[in-house]
């Protein structure tokens, strides 16, 4: 069984109430699951503001960091500046104000970029720019955490993206290849 819509799924466990089918035993099911949760703690901040600031978007990571952008209560429209805040593992925050009319695609860094995502989400000028952001991984690092990633440095997230979108199209995935060139078209 695969799961809808989505391809090169079909070998993935499918689990009924009561019983376990495909490739995981009744036996196996509960064990599979239990190291499933203990590998998948993810502590997102989403109304941690006594400041009256709205929620936009936030990602967090299994080493418990966590990053949340936020529309700050007096938001100018003219003057577009979001509100981010970081959390690391240890519960630390960092906090960074993103004047998102000034993000560059072409070279931005992880914060600048997820809150122009978020800004474009929220604005409607591209409902999709969030979503598709937060699915170009980043393979050429491995970042202990995500508040690590958060501070790596900056890319080129059209490049990012246009290599995201030729994987697609090579694996006939056409949706994923239209989701990834609109991001491209978008900034371009």
């Amino acid at each position: 069984m695969s799961v809808a819509g989505i391809n090169g799924t079909a070998n993935y466990p499918v689990y009924t109430p009561g019983k376990a089918t495909g490739n995981v035993s009744n036996n196996n099911f509960s064990q599979k699951i239990n190291q499933a949760k203990a590998g998948s703690v993810h502590t997102l901040h989403w109304f941690d503001t006594s400041e009256g600031d709205q929620p936009l978007g936030a990602l967090g990571d299994k080493g418990n960091s966590s990053i949340t952008v936020y529309k700050p209560k007096d938001f100018d429209p003219e003057n577009p500046v979001y509100k981010v805040k970081m959390w690391d593992a240890e519960g630390n925050v960092t906090e960074r104000i993103v004047d998102v009319s000034k993000v560059d695609a072409k070279n931005s860094d992880r914060v600048e970029m997820f809150a122009h995502a978020c800004y474009l989400t929220d604005s409607g000028q591209y409902p999709e720019a969030q979503s598709t952001f937060c699915r170009i991984p980043i393979f050429d690092e491995q970042p202990g955490n995500l508040s690590d990633s958060f501070k790596a440095g900056e890319f080129n997230w059209l490049e990012l993206a246009k290599s995201f979108m030729q994987m697609q199209y090579d694996a006939g995935n056409l949706r994923g290849y239209l989701d990834y060139k609109k991001f491209v078209d978008f900034f371009a």
